[in-house]
């Protein structure tokens, strides 16, 4: 489904900022995740679902992860979140997340072509600061936007905004999802943002703007804001998931013939 051919968009040059998911697009941490969300099932006495519900999870801020596959109030969603954490911390001691091939290379070769690189990820702060020093990526990314960093989390758009905020050197990036839409509407209903003073911020920079992410929550994330999207067809989606995708690519290293 691609929009424009390689040769096209080298020649128009048209990206410029990529903002990154984690969880299956940079690091393997699917047994991880899947394994802690079992375990804080047990612990909390709950029906254990599948690896396979699970896994479609991810990329869902926690809270909302158990809200999705349970049904529970949003206040017990909080709750089991809490559990997850701790348990987190002893399962993430025997289970390392490793980046997925080729990820570390070209995302230094992106960066060293002059690409301005951010993240975006449902992952608390804590959390994804520590996988990004672990891979000792801190000196690569301009933004990285946490789910603790933005009142609404994926599919909403408010991380691309903000971290194109943060991209841009903006002192107050900051830009909620009732900013950017179509008055009276939701995040999850809009997919036409781009009619408020704040967006006209971003209006000509959501053009070079990249997302590249695994779930079908990242793809449209990308289209609420406005954005392109390259899926990872090796993550935690399912190639039909990420069929609306303008561009597909089967490994990481493909993004510097896309860009």
């Amino acid at each position: 489904m691609l929009n424009y051919s390689v040769a096209e968009l080298r020649n128009k040059k048209i990206m410029k900022y990529i903002i990154f998911d984690f969880d299956g697009t940079i690091g393997d941490s699917q047994s991880l995740i899947v394994k802690t969300l079992q375990d804080t099932m047990r612990a909390r006495k709950l029906e254990v679902k599948s690896e396979e519900a699970c896994a479609k999870t991810i990329g869902l801020r926690l809270d909302e992860a158990f809200v999705s596959l349970f049904g529970m109030s949003a206040e017990e969603g909080m709750e089991c979140a809490a559990t997850y954490r701790e348990i987190f911390l002893d399962n993430k001691k025997t289970m390392i997340v490793q980046p997925f091939p080729h990820v570390i290379e070209t995302l230094r070769e992106l960066h060293r072509q002059g690409f301005i690189l951010g993240m975006a990820s449902s992952r608390n702060h804590c959390s994804l600061d520590g996988y990004v020093k672990q891979m000792q990526l801190e000196n690569i990314f301009s933004s990285i936007v946490a789910g603790d960093d933005v009142e609404h989390v994926k599919p909403a758009p408010d991380m691309v905004f903000k971290a194109l905020g943060e991209m841009l050197g903006m002192k107050n990036p900051g830009v909620s999802a009732e900013d950017v839409l179509n008055p009276g509407a939701s995040a999850e209903d809009v997919l036409n943002p781009v009619t408020s003073v704040e967006a006209e911020k971003f209006k000509d920079i959501l053009a070079e703007t990249l997302v590249v992410g695994d779930m079908n929550f990242d793809v449209d994330m990308a289209h609420h804001a406005g954005c392109k999207v390259c899926a990872v067809t090796y993550g935690n989606g399912t190639r039909e998931q990420l069929a609306s995708a303008e561009f597909i690519i089967d490994d990481f290293a493909e993004l510097l013939e896309l860009v």
